[in-house]
């Protein structure tokens, strides 16, 4: 199964990929995606991208450089865009674009898809967000937290958790207790972890990411089944986005 088709998605949807352990690498399989389908995608940042990342895309364009006609045309040229803010040339990071931008982006093209990396997360497969982040504009019409499943049996430790000391405060774990699917399923779930920001109409799908690397899945499994007890999450999709078939399992309520 394709990525987009487990998220159901559709050609104008406005997506906001949050967490951490592979949120790039699902915004551009999804561009990929919903260009082989025959649609448009413009993937952006609302917060920071790596250069390396940035290579990930046919063609980008600077939000100085964005308008209309610029973002129409690389559409036109390569089914998929990236717009992206200033760029450091000391490390190569780009900074995100403004929710004013991100407005202009979707009345430009009210028929793309628009996928935005919604935070940071600092290379680390689990997160709580900060105060200012995520940066979730009004359009958005599906969140999906993500989480990667190389995190289960790992201390809560800033080694391997993004602000261990917000996921301790939002599941009530200890800093250094092995981290569970329990823990887990309270953060993805938490409004103040992997709902946080979500507008009140859009629908949330989350994704547990790198399955791949267990011995068994039960860990993910076990963690979906907690996540769905909150009926504001739809979904829960077992991925290894960086396989060939990258959906290895869908759990619904």
């Amino acid at each position: 199964m394709k990525l987009a088709d487990a998220l159901g998605m559709r050609g104008d949807d406005v997506v906001a990929i949050v967490g951490g352990g592979g949120k790039s690498t699902a915004m551009f399989r999804l561009a990929r995606e919903m260009v082989e389908r025959g649609g448009r995608a413009i993937t952006t940042t609302t917060t920071r991208i790596f250069g390396a990342q940035i290579a990930l895309s046919p063609a980008h364009i600077p939000a100085a450089q964005a308008t209309r006609e610029s973002v129409l045309a690389a559409l036109a040229a390569h089914g998929q865009v990236l717009v992206i803010g200033a760029t450091n040339p000391g490390d190569g990071k780009a900074e995100g674009i403004s929710v004013d931008l991100f407005a202009r982006l979707r009345a430009w093209c009210p028929d793309a898809c628009i996928l935005n990396e919604a935070d940071g997360s600092r290379m680390r497969p689990f997160k709580a967000p900060a105060g200012h982040e995520p940066v979730i504009p009004a359009e958005t019409t599906l969140v999906v937290p993500v989480v990667g499943a190389d995190v289960f049996g790992q201390p809560l430790h800033d080694d391997h958790v993004h602000r261990p000391e917000l996921v301790s405060k939002l599941c009530g774990a200890l800093l250094g207790t092995p981290i569970t699917p329990e823990i887990v399923a309270r953060v993805l779930a938490h409004p103040e972890g992997g709902r946080k920001g979500t507008p009140p109409a859009a629908r949330v799908i989350a994704l547990i990411n790198k399955v791949e690397s267990l011995p068994d899945r039960s860990p993910a499994q076990e963690t979906a089944r907690l996540l769905l007890r909150d009926r504001s999450i739809r979904a829960v999709l077992l991925t290894h986005l960086r396989g060939a078939d990258p959906v290895l399992e869908v759990l619904e309520r």
